[in-house]
């Protein structure tokens, strides 16, 4: 009689085989675009995450959907009242003594979101601001669509664009020309774009990548929707 060897698995390969034999079982419905990866470390094997803001855990004998933690952050305003707000996780770690806390974006950047500027220092930025959600609201405000993965630098100024309006902007701009007393000139729809061509074709002429900054135009400064993208030109 031959014996028939056990293939080996690891812990984490059991949990995915765990997790997707429970999922037929779950009666789960994929949203359109939704994709759901097992977490890599350091984040325990037996959370699976969706693109779409949800948690799994296939730590029990049924698959649960893990509810986040809701805090408001910032600095008190005059009213007591801290204007921010996130969701966060805790799992336990062995040999820690307390739990670690993670928010809910930071594990969707880590297995999601790409890195369009090539860069390392990065931060993740929300492009509809997380103040207009409810509290109940954080696989919204967390999906991968709302987030992106920017160098600081252009997240500082992005969020300098987000926090105000156009017409603020301009009359920022008017009295910055008028203090400096330098001189500005009327340019033709033709003329205009000659010169932003002539600059794009500098920056691939020195390597340099320009960078989109979009905001929506709103009288509301709340409301203002903002994402930057690098703009990648032929040389």
């Amino acid at each position: 009689m031959t014996e028939k060897r056990m293939k080996k698995t690891t812990r984490r390969e059991e949990y995915r085989e765990k997790f997707n034999e429970q999922m037929n079982k779950f009666n789960y419905i994929l949203q359109d675009g939704e994709k759901i990866v097992q977490c890599k470390a350091p984040y325990p094997d037996y959370w699976f995450i969706s693109n779409k803001g949800y948690l799994f855990s296939a730590y029990s004998d049924k698959i649960r959907i893990l509810k986040p933690n809701h805090r408001y952050t910032g600095a008190k305003n005059k009213s007591g009242i801290r204007p921010g707000q996130d969701w966060y996780y805790e799992y336990i770690v062995k040999g820690e003594k307390y739990n670690r806390h993670v928010t809910m974006y930071r594990v969707i950047s880590d297995h999601f979101l790409k890195n369009e500027f090539d860069s390392a220092n990065n931060e993740i930025h929300h492009i509809r601001k997380k103040t207009l959600y409810k509290p109940n609201e954080g696989n919204v405000c967390n999906r991968v669509e709302n987030l992106q993965l920017l160098p600081r630098e252009i997240h500082k100024e992005l969020t300098y664009y987000a926090n105000k309006t156009s017409v603020e902007h301009d009359r920022e701009l008017e009295k910055k020309i008028r203090e400096a007393d330098c001189p500005s000139y009327q340019l033709t729809q033709e003329q205009f774009e000659t010169l932003i061509k002539w600059n794009l074709q500098n920056c691939a002429a020195m390597g340099m990548i320009p960078v989109v900054y979009m905001t929506s135009i709103t009288d509301d400064v709340s409301e203002i929707e903002a994402e930057a993208h690098p703009l990648k030109i032929e040389k």
